[in-house]
């Protein structure tokens, strides 16, 4: 066959990506297809995707179009590469050109010889969409847990890819085809026996009450999932998605929990999941002490004592964290005259507060303090441990 007449078969070789949906500026006879297409899907907001393929090229100057009607690809990211080795002829990019009103572009590459080369075209596309979602199966005794996460491409670019590797970031890439207005789900990574830590928190601004009648706090469960080697993840980041979690009981039999939206986790980071609210843990809050001194004509400082009543009616001991908005506390014993900044909030701990260990660093602030104690287990016939522990607050200088 003669360069012209070969030439003439290729010279929009790029411009389909199938032969289905897609079009050329010019009629030809047969398009080169993709040798190789891979999906970039470890970025959470932008989908690449890469394809490489085998081009004729004559001797000279070369114009190689590639066109996207009808298909979702951002056209400032088109990258364009000739992938030479020392046994190929020898190519150079000689410049791009965009034709007027179209979907499409026009490289200008010369070759040395008359020969073929392997291309590579990069670039981001829209509405080829992926979520992430997580089943997660904790043990009985709720100290480690089976974590999968499973992804969902969604194919609305306006362009098939049969037979492409999806590329996560997992190390695993998957090989699929993505048919027009296809779905397709796979399992992307399997996390065995994660360490996690179960949690119980109150706040009364933040959490609210279970019976605000009898001053009983809602008492929200969660786990606490480490993203590092100490609990057998910290591989990569966890990207954000919804879990199901599920926990076995002492039958072996695996008991829905309930779900949460699990947040972006970076290595090194950690995450909580709502696992609902616990009824075998009450907390009753009370304001037991609320006492103004004046200071000067409207200034006052307010002495606030608050009371922590505590059940545990567990056969285990558990971790109790109990936060506490000190602007909350603050509105519910003095209303100011004047509005005024959160900043100027001014405050000191009292000294009849009953905490055994100092305030948790990364939970205390100027506008909330937080404590954890340990509720011991119920022992022999007792239906119920109870501790008491005092807050006392003395805020300064309202008016």
């Amino acid at each position: 066959m003669k360069a012209k007449s070969l030439y003439g078969m290729i010279a929009l070789g790029l411009c389909a990506f199938s032969v289905t949906n897609s079009y050329a500026r010019i009629k030809l006879i047969t398009l080169p297809v993709r040798e190789h297409v891979e999906i970039q899907l470890e970025n959470e907001q932008t989908t690449i995707v890469e394809e490489e393929r085998i081009v004729p090229l004559r001797k000279g100057n070369n114009d190689i179009d590639f066109s996207w009607h009808n298909t979702s690809i951002r056209p400032e990211t088109i990258v364009f590469r000739v992938l030479d080795d020392e046994n190929s002829i020898k190519t150079n990019v000689l410049s791009v050109s965009y034709p007027p009103n179209e979907s499409a572009l026009t490289w200008k590459v010369s070759a040395n010889q008359n020969g073929s080369a392997r291309v590579r075209i990069t670039y981001a596309i829209t509405r080829l969409d992926k979520n992430y979602h997580y089943i997660a199966r904790a043990n009985e005794d709720e100290s480690k847990m089976d974590l999968m996460q499973y992804i969902k491409v969604k194919n609305q670019s306006g362009e098939s890819f049969l037979n492409a590797s999806m590329n996560t970031g997992s190390g695993n890439p998957v090989v699929l085809p993505m048919g027009l207005d296809e779905t397709q789900e796979f399992l992307n990574q399997s996390y065995p026996a994660v360490a996690i830590d179960k949690t119980y928190t109150v706040n009364a601004s933040k959490l609210g009450y279970r019976n605000r009648a009898q001053d009983k706090l809602n008492v929200f469960m969660h786990y606490q999932l480490h993203n590092d080697k100490a609990h057998n993840l910290g591989k990569q980041s966890l990207a954000s998605g919804k879990f199901r979690i599920y926990q076995q009981d002492k039958k072996g039999t695996s008991v829905f929990v309930g779900e949460d939206w699990g947040k972006y986790t970076a290595k090194e980071n950690k995450t909580s999941l709502f696992i609902g609210q616990a009824r075998d843990i009450v907390v009753k809050r009370v304001i037991e002490r609320q006492k103004r001194q004046r200071i000067n004509g409207n200034l006052y400082n307010i002495d606030v004592l608050v009371k922590y009543e505590i059940e545990n009616f567990k056969d285990k001991p558990v971790n109790l964290t109990i936060e506490e908005s000190l602007l909350h506390l603050r509105n519910e014993v003095f209303t100011p005259k004047t509005s005024y900044e959160k900043s100027a909030l001014e405050w000191t701990l009292g000294d009849e507060t009953s905490f055994a260990d100092k305030p948790l660093k990364k939970l205390t602030n100027s506008q909330k303090i937080a404590y954890q104690i340990t509720l011991p287990a119920r022992t022999g016939a007792a239906n119920n441990v109870t501790l008491v522990k005092k807050l006392n607050i003395n805020f300064k200088n309202e008016w």
